[in-house]
C-alpha cells in the first residue's frame, strides 16, 4: 500500500517581497543611531590612543632618564607624537626621531581635540583646536617637567560633526605628580568608575 507524503512546501515570491521589505524597514530605522554609535567608537579609540601616547611618553622619560614630551600638532586632527624634550628651546628637539607618533589620518577621522594648561571645570566643553599644538614634558621621574611652562592639564577629545544631543565627549586629565586618568563627563563617578565628577 503507498502512503502519501505530505506536500512541502516552500516560501511564495509574495513572502519573500514582504520579508525583505520587512528588513528594509528595520535596517532604515537603524541606521540613524549606528552612524552615531560607530562615530562614538571612533571618537573612544581617538581618546585611547592619545591617552596611550601620554603613557608612552612618561615611560620614555623615566626609561630613558631624561625629558620626553607628548605633543598634539593640529588643531584639525588627533595627531599627536612623543620626542625628546629642548627645555632651553620649550620644544622637541631638532633632528631626533620621534619616539612614538600617530598620523592625523589614522583611525579617528571625525576626532577633534581642545587642550588647557590650566585646568578649570569639568562640565566646560574646550572648542576643538582650543590651545593646539600643545605638550606636556614628563622628567626623569615620571612627574609633569616643571621645565615647561605650559603643559598640557586636560583634553577634551570631541566630534563636533554630530549634534550635540549624539556627541559623547571623553576627557583626559594630566596631574602634577605624571598621573594620568581618561573618563567620561556623561557619566557619575559616584556610580561609575569611568565618569569624571
Amino acid at each position: 500500500m503507498l502512503t502519501s507524503r505530505p506536500r512541502q512546501r516552500g516560501m511564495t515570491v509574495v513572502e519573500v517581497i514582504i520579508a525583505v521589505a520587512i528588513v528594509g524597514i528595520l535596517l532604515a530605522l537603524a541606521a540613524p543611531s549606528m552612524n552615531t554609535w560607530i562615530q562614538n567608537v571612533q571618537l573612544r579609540n581617538a581618546a585611547e590612543s592619545i591617552l596611550g601616547g601620554i603613557k608612552r611618553a612618561r615611560f620614555e622619560a623615566v626609561s630613558r632618564n631624561t625629558t620626553v614630551a607628548f605633543e598634539l600638532q593640529d588643531p584639525n586632527s588627533t595627531q599627536w607624537h612623543v620626542c625628546l624634550f629642548d627645555i632651553v628651546a620649550q620644544t622637541c628637539k631638532a633632528a631626533t626621531p620621534d619616539l612614538a607618533s600617530k598620523g592625523a589620518s589614522e583611525g579617528s577621522p571625525n576626532a577633534r581635540v581642545g587642550t588647557q594648561s590650566v585646568f578649570t571645570n569639568f562640565n566646560a566643553v574646550l572648542d576643538p583646536g582650543t590651545e593646539v599644538p600643545s605638550l606636556v614634558a614628563f622628567d626623569p621621574f615620571g612627574r609633569v617637567s616643571p621645565s615647561s611652562p605650559t603643559n598640557i592639564a586636560r583634553i577634551d577629545v570631541r566630534n563636533p560633526t554630530l549634534a550635540s544631543a549624539d556627541e559623547r565627549r571623553m576627557e583626559i586629565f594630566i596631574g602634577a605628580g605624571g598621573e594620568v586618568r581618561m573618563c567620561d563627563p556623561q557619566l557619575a563617578l559616584a556610580t561609575n568608575p569611568q565618569g569624571c565628577q
